[in-house]
């Protein structure tokens, strides 16, 4: 009796027959059969992709199977067994020395042009424990690492500061062409250009020089019949006015270089390479924020909130002033687009927003060795060492708790500071990288860093004393003297700009910051002049008088005198508004009175008798 015959056993297949069972038999059909029901007998039957209309073959590819290589991991290799039985339908035999058998690539079906992602088999496919026709998870790509941050090594004491330089006491452009990019825009929006001239825009220019003085609720006010202002209507009609207005440009908006503040970048950075031409006496500066104030919708994240500024809402300036109030350099701030036109090394990118800002400011200076004072804000250890060994600018600011790197065991805290006396002070010294750290006790504890001035000399002040009533003398440590003297030079400037700010009120942002660039060119200019005829009575003139005689230069200077209009019989739109009915026939107090031969405010007749009422 024969033995029984066991039926097959199905095991599961490895790896090299399941990649082997998805080549298609030759002639197999393509996925863009529209036919569903002959689609479904061919895959119930094999033999019938040969005889199928629906075939479609693809462009021939010059490879076979032949060329197939499938990797395995080195530790394991593929583990075939005699025994295992696999059914036809799954896996065709393929000989060793015949090929003719075995199907070209070219008998696959066509695919859809998507991109295809290699898949690397670093283990069989019968160990993975994966669901099926799940696709594999995608690794992140890792970010950039950032540079090493910058940090130096450093040994506090109590001692003496051996690097001490010594603060000395100072002695006391070109036009931008903006009608062009005005009527530009002009011909952009309406297909007609309002013809602005060079000329036309000093007039512009002058009526916000004088708004700047004399302040109206609306400027729509200085044209009006009841509050009319002759030394703005008189130069510009309202129609004309609000036509430059509206048009008023800086740039040609198609040439967009992904500036956030390109729509005034010409006319900014023409101001600012103006400022920079005369820092040529001051050698100590303050670096603070100055806000631009705005508060419409239309700046988008260029607006900020700062709340310790009297302009709460607006955009940010970072500025360089002398003591003087003479602004030499700025920066907007545009978030990760304020650096566009500034370059740092490797060390100066790892100190944080607040020292690159300073550095950026800094990079500006010609006249060197020079001074900087600056806040808490900018202020850090390894900012005032690169300063010094790099830029050969020496630096004083506060200093925040969090960045004292090891001196604060020396130091008190500021709980222990209460304790002592009023004018206290303890000292940390770093000679190996020239710095000196200081907190005083005034009303409350105050720490100071600086790279050239320590406590050394110590100098008394007056404070007043709530026990005593009175003013007393009180310790205070020079490097306290040096940044009280001479850090309020942006503040100053700040306070200039408040006192006759250039009114322009616009939903536009770019408006508000070029009324800023033109109060700072006005006070620069106001400061300059001072220092020229600091000698004599004439440069004690005023900021106001110094803009009222800008004013009159943009009006006169280089400039024909204007004709005037033709007198007529009777003005049908007079300067001053004709008094109302029931003034002119009321019979009180309509007394004639005589004056040298003139012109009547109404009608422009010669006449030598005017109403003292009317």
């Amino acid at each position: 009796m024969s033995a029984q015959r066991r039926p097959p056993v199905l095991l599961k297949p490895n790896r090299a027959s399941k990649i082997i069972a998805l080549v298609p038999n030759e002639h197999a059909p393509s996925d863009a059969s529209e036919n569903s029901e002959s689609e479904t007998e061919m895959h119930d039957d094999p033999r019938a992709y040969a005889s199928s209309p629906l075939s479609s073959s693809a462009p021939s590819i010059t490879s076979s199977l032949a060329n197939l290589t499938i990797s395995t991991s080195e530790d394991e290799e593929p583990n075939i067994d005699n025994n295992d039985v696999i059914p036809d339908s799954i896996v065709r035999e393929i000989g060793e020395s015949n090929y003719e058998n075995v199907p070209s690539l070219s008998a696959i079906p066509s695919l859809p042009s998507t991109p295809m992602v290699p898949i690397a088999f670093s283990s069989p496919l019968s160990s993975r424990n994966t669901r099926s026709r799940k696709q594999p998870s995608t690794v992140p790509a890792k970010k950039a690492k950032k540079g090493k941050k910058f940090q130096l090594s450093y040994k506090w004491k109590v001692a003496q500061f051996r690097h001490r330089a010594t603060v000395e006491e100072d002695e006391n452009g070109e036009y931008i062409n903006l009608p062009e990019d005005t009527n530009l825009y002009s011909v952009q929006q309406t297909a007609k250009s309002i013809q602005l001239s060079e000329e036309e825009f000093k007039d512009f220019l002058a009526i916000h020089i004088i708004m700047g003085i004399v302040v109206m609720p609306s400027y729509l006010d200085y044209w009006s019949d009841k509050f009319r202002y002759a030394k703005v209507g008189d130069i510009m009609s309202l129609k004309r006015y609000q036509q430059v207005r509206r048009y008023l440009h800086f740039v040609d908006n198609n040439m967009d270089d992904g500036d956030k503040y390109y729509k005034v970048r010409p006319v900014v950075e023409q101001i600012r390479q103006n400022c920079l031409k005369q820092q040529k006496t001051e050698t100590k500066f303050s670096i603070d924020e100055m806000m631009i104030a705005y508060k419409g919708s239309k700046a988008g994240k260029r607006k900020q909130y700062m709340k310790d500024k009297p302009n709460k809402w607006g955009f940010k300036n970072y500025v360089r002033a002398g003591i003087s109030g003479i602004i030499y350099d700025f920066v907007l701030y545009g978030g990760d687009d304020t650096f566009r036109y500034h370059t740092f090394t490797e060390e100066e990118l790892s100190l944080g927003f607040g020292a690159q800002v300073v550095i950026a400011l800094c990079q500006s200076i010609d006249h060197k060795p020079a001074f900087v004072f600056c806040d808490n804000f900018f202020s850090s250890p390894e900012l005032f060492f690169i300063l010094r060994e790099h830029y050969g600018i020496f630096a004083l600011g506060t200093i925040r708790g969090n960045r004292l790197r090891g001196a604060e065991t020396i130091l008190l805290t500021d709980k222990a500071m209460k304790k002592k006396p009023r004018g206290h002070i303890v000292q940390a010294v770093c000679n190996q990288n020239r710095l000196a750290i200081v907190r005083w006790n005034d009303n409350k504890a105050v720490t100071l860093i600086s790279s050239f001035v320590a406590s050394e000399p110590v100098e008394k002040i007056r404070r007043y004393c709530k026990d005593a009533k009175c003013k007393i003398d009180v310790q205070c440590p020079q490097i306290v003297r040096q940044y009280n003297k001479h850090m309020g030079g942006v503040d100053l400037a700040d306070m200039l700009i408040s006192l006759y700010k250039t009114p322009f009120k616009s939903r536009r942002w770019y408006l508000a910051i070029f009324s800023q660039m033109l109060d700072i060119c006005v006070n620069n200019a106001w400061l300059l002049y001072r220092r020229k005829h600091s000698g004599n009575a004439k440069g004690k003139i005023p900021l106001k008088a110094f803009r009222y005689e800008i004013y009159e230069t943009l009006l006169k200077a280089n400039r024909c005198a204007k004709r005037s209009k033709t007198e007529t019989a009777k003005v049908s739109k007079p300067h001053v508004a004709r008094p109302s009915s029931p003034v002119k026939y009321d019979n009180i107090g309509h007394f004639p009175s005589t004056m040298e031969e003139g012109r009547c405010r109404y009608c422009q007749k010669k006449t030598v008798v005017y109403c003292i009422k009317c």
